[in-house]
């Protein structure tokens, strides 16, 4: 986790920081991609779990995918309130599972953009990591009528 100051002013502390960096077109997931076998993974690894090769490279991810499954979680863990949406969403190669901006699941095949928003609160501190955004015809958010 890494600790950063929001535009507001408030201190935010952001959840899995070593996997994805986010820039002004989105967030960014570093996947580890197999030399040997072609595999992708994430997060990332040091040793390939489909040919156990060591020949591996990082590489960054787009900012936009697909809505494999989503759920809406309706009893959560301490420091996140529910309900929340939790989606699985394919991204060149990998199937992540990210916190979800909404109060609905999606449905498979939703086009989402990756971006950074608060997915909880740790005493009093926002968690901020990456989450997945519906968007329509390739911009902006999809509203309930779209789905």
């Amino acid at each position: 986790m890494r600790n950063e100051t929001a535009p507001t002013g408030v201190a935010t502390r952001v959840v899995a920081a070593e996997y994805f960096t986010h820039g002004d077109d989105g967030v960014h997931l570093r996947i580890t991609e197999c030399r040997n076998c072609s595999s992708r993974w994430f997060p990332p690894v040091a040793i390939c779990s489909r040919c156990a090769g060591t020949n591996l490279t990082d590489v960054n991810s787009g900012t936009t995918g697909v809505a494999y499954a989503s759920t809406v979680v309706r009893v959560g863990p301490p420091g996140f309130p529910a309900p929340y949406v939790l989606s699985y969403v394919d991204i060149d190669g990998v199937r992540v599972l990210a916190h979800t901006e909404g109060d609905s699941a999606l449905t498979p095949d939703t086009p989402v953009a990756l971006t950074l928003g608060e997915v909880g609160n740790e005493d009093g501190t926002p968690l901020v990591s990456y989450v997945a955004r519906a968007i329509s015809d390739g911009v902006g958010i999809q509203t309930e009528g779209d789905r």
